[in-house]
C-alpha cells in the first residue's frame, strides 16, 4: 500500500513494508503508514488473520505458551505454540494460540496468561504500530501493555514505549 508524502508541489506514492522474521517462519505485510506513524485497528486490518509469531524486539524470543494457560517467550521455533492469529471484536483484537486454542489474557494485577476465549475486554487487545522496532499490545480493560524480560518472562506493565514492550 502507498504512502503518499508531499515532494514540493508534487504528492509523491511511497512504499512502506513491515518484515516479521522468525527461523522458520517469515512474514512480510505491506502496510499503510500514515505520516504521523500512529495506527488504529482500522488501519493494521493487515494483522488480522494470522497465523504468525510474535517476536519481542528487545529479547528476539517468541511469544509462546502451553496447554496449561502459561504464557512465556522463547527462542523462535516456529512451532503451533507460537503461532498467533489476531481477531478484531469490539473493541480490540482477540489473539489466539493456534496450538491451544486458547485466548491471551490478562488480569489488573500485571499476570499474563491464556483461558478459554471469552470474548472480554481482558481478552482483547489494541496493537499499534509504533515504528521501526514494532507493536505496542495493549490490554484493553487494564491499560497495561504486553511485556517480556530475557528471563522469558510475559507479564503487563504500565506502557513505558521500551523494546520489551515492542512485538514485531
Amino acid at each position: 500500500m502507498a504512502e503518499k508524502e508531499r515532494k514540493g508541489s508534487v504528492m509523491v506514492n511511497k512504499i512502506v513494508c513491515v518484515s516479521w522474521l522468525s527461523f522458520v517462519l517469515s512474514l512480510s505485510a505491506c502496510v499503510d503508514q500514515p505520516s504521523d506513524s500512529s495506527r488504529t485497528a482500522e488501519d493494521v486490518s493487515a494483522l488480522s488473520g494470522g497465523p504468525w509469531t510474535w517476536q519481542n524486539t528487545a529479547t528476539l524470543r517468541c511469544l509462546d505458551s502451553n496447554s496449561s494457560g502459561s504464557v512465556y517467550t522463547l527462542g523462535c521455533n516456529g512451532g503451533d505454540f507460537q503461532l498467533w492469529t489476531n481477531t478484531p471484536l469490539s473493541f480490540g483484537d482477540q489473539i489466539r494460540d493456534k496450538a491451544t486454542g486458547r485466548c491471551l489474557d490478562s488480569n489488573t494485577s500485571g499476570n499474563a496468561y491464556t483461558l478459554s476465549c471469552n470474548g472480554g475486554a481482558f481478552q482483547q487487545w489494541t496493537v499499534t504500530y509504533k515504528g521501526t522496532f514494532g507493536f505496542e499490545i495493549r490490554n484493553v480493560a487494564t491499560g497495561l501493555c504486553l511485556d517480556s524480560n530475557a528471563n522469558g518472562n510475559v507479564y503487563t506493565l504500565g506502557c513505558n514505549g521500551g523494546n520489551f514492550q515492542r512485538w514485531r
